[in-house]
């Protein structure tokens, strides 16, 4: 992986070097680059340091396939934005969903707080054959994703186990005198996904 940076970075110097030779006047050193104008060679060098940030943010979110897509140079995915002070925009956006059945399952005042974990699909639910199951990272079932909401998660195009994070909230019933638990699961998926073949 250091190795294709490093790569990457190797070409983004080449690139300027050749963007201000042309600049000054001077022949470009290869026949392929001098057949290319200035502005297409900052505009290859501006996407190249933008898939670095892919894979970075890639990285960042667990999102082993768009690192693997950067790293063989197929990624078509979004491209972050340059901001004035030199930061990237996210390629990246934040899902989130309900933990569905959570009051069903056992034990989970053990699990109150924030927690890791990842999404599995369950084909062999009686209730709905669709269902995606909510894990904490040490395999305990946390509940579901809401029905309605299995699709969205599928057409990420994203593989399963799906990483997670997420967070349990305890709460009391006064009139019932019982404690309920309330949860959300958190994905970060890009922001457009790119449909896989």
């Amino acid at each position: 992986m250091e190795l294709i940076l490093l790569f990457l970075a190797a070409l983004v110097i080449a690139l300027v070097v050749l963007i201000s030779k042309s600049i000054k006047g001077t022949p470009a050193a290869t026949p392929a680059a001098s057949d290319k104008s200035t502005e297409e060679l900052l505009a290859e060098s501006y996407r190249l340091m933008a898939l670095i940030e892919v894979r970075r943010q890639a990285q960042m979110y667990g999102d082993a396939d768009t690192v693997a897509a950067v790293d063989d140079m197929t990624y078509d995915g979004p491209l972050p934005d340059k901001l004035p002070d030199g930061t990237y925009t996210r390629v990246y956006e934040l899902h989130d969903y309900n933990i569905a059945g959570i009051n069903y399952r056992e034990s989970i005042a053990a699990y109150v707080g924030d927690f890791e974990g990842y999404l599995q699909p369950d084909p062999t639910n009686e209730h709905d054959p669709n269902a995606i199951a909510i894990f904490h990272k040490d395999g305990h079932h946390l509940g579901f994703i809401p029905a309605g909401c299995t699709d969205a998660i599928r057409a990420l195009n994203r593989p399963f186990p799906l990483a997670i994070t997420g967070t349990i909230e305890q709460n009391h019933d006064d009139i019932d005198n019982r404690d309920y638990f309330i949860g959300t699961v958190y994905l970060f998926a890009l922001r457009h996904p790119t449909p896989t073949t």
